[in-house]
């Protein structure tokens, strides 16, 4: 029974296979069947090969920077402590800004692949994206509310339907991957003619296939055995998630090169349809669309849990239930974000473009961490695990010129919000 006297907390339930199935959760998701089509979108297939190879190289020393950091901070403050280390105490209430004002579009944007595979694959109109998108966020939101071990089941289905799915796609476009293979050869031996301007493009709207550990950092109060079990989950998850995509991109290029178009957010469609069990994938698509929302749900919440917990936000949002849910962050983000995806989809915002910009904001945040990690590590290897991390973030950052506006006026809200709150205990 509850203790009125002793303050709810947050359980130390997650083992190394349950931090897998969240890992990959929240990693893969809409991105895994809308990435691939997106990318050729917006790049010829030598630039989709070149672009894929690059990111998954660049992003090496960012998971070692955040095991490194998990290990060291074990709070569900997550990017907010390490932003306290890196610049100061007004640093939580900046990373609490630009990641408030990322999780708004990157969680409905999201849910909005989702929405449109679904409105694809099932042949309603065109109207009914936004309503299903807002349904999977409902369903997640839902998930959360019943708890860890809700989320745990839909995480863990989510995982063993991923390669599932895969699996199947790929057997059934057996050609198809063999000609991607090729593809990839001759990207490698300099037959494709790669230009920056495409490389950046498509590496940094690729970069959306790997965020999600970062979100881990909310949940790293919750992990038992932390020692063993953070390492584990981060290095694991990302050789997983590194073979999912790779193995769906090379059949998706495969089947360009053959003249099958898989362009779009609901490309793979295409694909799916060439398989002999269909409508089963459909259903398999839906349960992992819904558990990467629901691992994005969980990773926000705690975020504003424990910001209302520490003063940057209002407190009411720092509450938990006798459960140790916190029910109010869950059900207010649940309202802002359907709002956004009305937004979205009332104005036509091109997912790709939402894609780009919570990218760019998760980069502002990735250098805080990098200058975290610099400013705790002791031994000698900060040096290249820095350089490296700084140079994967300044070949990302290159070709956002203007955008840049959006994450710096949120740090800037940040850390007003940090001078208002100063200011107002100082006058108490």
């Amino acid at each position: 029974m509850h203790d009125p006297q002793k303050p709810v907390q947050l359980q130390k339930t997650i083992t190394i296979w349950k931090g897998l199935a969240l890992a990959v959760s929240t990693v893969i998701g809409s991105g895994l069947l809308g990435l691939p089509g997106m990318a050729l979108e917006i790049g010829n297939v030598h630039t989709v090969v070149g672009g894929w190879l690059l990111i998954s190289l660049m992003l090496i020393p960012l998971v070692y920077i955040f095991t490194y950091l998990g290990l060291t901070f074990t709070s569900s403050a997550g990017l907010s402590k390490y932003a306290q280390v890196s610049i100061g105490d007004w640093g939580g209430h900046a990373v609490t800004a630009v990641l408030c004002g990322t999780f708004v579009v990157g969680i409905p944007v999201l849910a909005l692949i989702g929405g449109a595979y679904a409105q694809n694959m099932c042949g309603f109109s065109e109207n009914a994206v936004f309503v299903l998108a807002i349904g999977i966020l409902v369903l997640s939101t839902g998930f959360n509310l019943l708890g860890v071990a809700a989320t745990n089941w839909i995480n863990t289905a989510s995982l063993i339907a991923l390669v599932a799915m895969t699996a199947v796609i790929v057997l059934s476009n057996a050609s198809f991957f063999i000609i991607g293979i090729n593809t990839f050869g001759e990207t490698l031996g300099g037959k494709g003619h790669l230009h920056y301007n495409d490389l950046w493009r498509t590496a940094a709207l690729l970069f959306w296939a790997f965020i999600g550990w970062e979100n881990l950092s909310f949940s790293m109060e919750e992990f038992k055995n932390p020692s063993k079990t953070i390492p584990a989950v981060y290095w694991i998850s990302f050789v997983m998630v590194i073979a999912l995509y790779m193995a769906l991109t090379i059949t998706s290029i495969g089947a360009e090169v053959s003249g099958v178009s898989v362009k779009g957010a609901s490309g793979l469609a295409s694909l799916v349809n060439r398989t002999p069990i269909g409508m089963l994938l459909v259903i398999i698509m839906v349960v992992v669309i819904t558990a990467n929302a629901c691992a994005w749900v969980m990773g926000a919440s705690r975020l504003y849990y424990a910001s209302g917990r520490d003063g940057i936000l209002p407190s009411i949002i720092g509450k938990l239930t006798k459960k140790g849910i916190p029910r109010n962050s869950l059900l207010l983000s649940l309202m802002i974000y359907s709002v956004v995806i009305i937004a979205a989809y009332h104005f036509k915002l091109p997912p790709a473009n939402l894609v780009l910009v919570v990218s760019q904001n998760f980069l502002v945040l990735y250098l805080i961490s990098i200058f975290a990690y610099w400013k705790t590590e002791r031994r000698s290897r900060r040096w290249l695990i820095t350089v490296l991390g700084l140079l994967s973030c300044a070949f990302l950052l290159s070709g956002f010129s203007w955008w840049i506006v959006y994450p710096v006026f949120l740090v800037g809200v940040g850390y007003c919000n940090y001078c208002c709150i100063k200011l107002k205990t100082a006058t108490l």
